[in-house]
């Protein structure tokens, strides 16, 4: 058996161990469990109704089960252009490290849109404008739906499927704000956005902790900034950091989305210095691990959920807010 001391090649980099290596090849194989394929995206021009499960019949005496069988919220046709029309140039897409550009007013050339990055990394952009919404209605939102199935499905009939919070209690800790109570507070929401169900892992986070400057917010009209950091809990993965801008205008707020798919793909059984992360985060992993047509898949499922969203939002705050 060979020492670690001859684990190296003649070209210097470090063997990767067996092991490793094969689950490298599975995470190949299975991607990261980030949920979308070209096969999702190269579909109907326009998105159709998901086909809906049914509800049992705990659920349908719940008088917010309405909103499952209610139609989904048309998505502007301006935003459904600017998705079908094919990549954006990547010169135009937000970096990560640039994300406080989105405190300066105005736009960004491209506010809905996809490409792929040169690092073979996902970027996508989404405007949903949010008439007669407000920014904690939003907190109150990822709080609310995190406590049962139905209140996720509502949001996305067909996609949504279920969802858990690893702290429930906090989650209904009247004595901290909304966003106390789901910041740090991991998600395991149940979705399928094309290639099957998988059951995630969304951990919200404080904008400050996600390299936001929180002194500017003030100036830039801010009425909130929930940022997240998804992976897979079924395949133990991190892989897309996310931020949802909201930002204040008339009539109500508008959501600027942003998505980094494959920013710094992680398995958590791992250091972050491992070797099995540090060849993930290749040019090379990434584009064997991340499926063709996510930036697509994940505009379009963006699009569409916050759309229904900015709907159905003002009347179950109003009903259930002071619950």
């Amino acid at each position: 058996m060979r020492s670690p001391e001859n684990r190296t090649q003649k070209n210097g980099y470090e063997k990767i161990p067996r092991r490793d290596f094969l689950i490298l090849a599975g995470a190949g194989a299975v991607g990261m469990g980030i949920g979308c394929s070209s096969a999702f995206a190269l579909q109907s021009p326009k998105p159709s109704q998901p086909k809906l499960m049914e509800l049992t019949d705990e659920e349908k005496t719940k008088p917010y089960a309405k909103y499952y069988y209610k139609k989904l919220a048309p998505i502007p046709e301006d935003v459904i252009k600017a998705i079908r029309s094919g990549p954006m140039k990547t010169e135009l897409a937000l970096l990560f490290e640039n994300k406080n550009d989105l405190l300066n007013p105005g736009y960004h050339a491209v506010e809905t849109g996809y490409c792929t990055m040169p690092d073979n990394s996902y970027y996508v952009a989404v405007l949903t404008k949010m008439p007669n919404v407000t920014g904690e209605m939003l907190d109150w939102w990822f709080t609310w739906q995190a406590l049962e199935d139905l209140r996720y499905k509502i949001w996305f009939p067909g996609s949504h499927l279920g969802i858990s919070v690893k702290d429930r209690e906090q989650l209904t800790n009247t004595k901290l704000s909304y966003r106390e109570r789901y910041w740090n507070n991991p998600q395991y929401p149940v979705e399928d956005v094309g290639i099957g169900k998988d059951t995630l892992s969304i951990n919200f986070i404080p904008p400050k902790d996600f390299g936001f400057d929180i002194s500017r917010f003030k100036e830039a009209n801010v009425a909130g900034i929930v940022c997240a950091v998804v992976g897979s809990e079924t395949k133990k993965t991190q892989h897309t950091h996310m931020c949802h801008f909201v930002r204040n205008i008339e009539g109500g707020v508008e959501m600027r989305s942003r998505f980094w798919i494959g920013h710094n793909l992680k398995v958590k059984f791992a250091s972050e210095g491992s070797i099995i992360n540090r060849i993930l985060n290749t040019q090379m992993m990434r584009r064997l691990v991340i499926p063709k047509g996510t930036g697509y898949s994940m505009a379009l499922h963006c699009a569409q959920e916050y759309n229904n969203l900015a709907e159905i939002l003002p009347d179950l705050y109003k009903e259930y807010s002071r619950a």
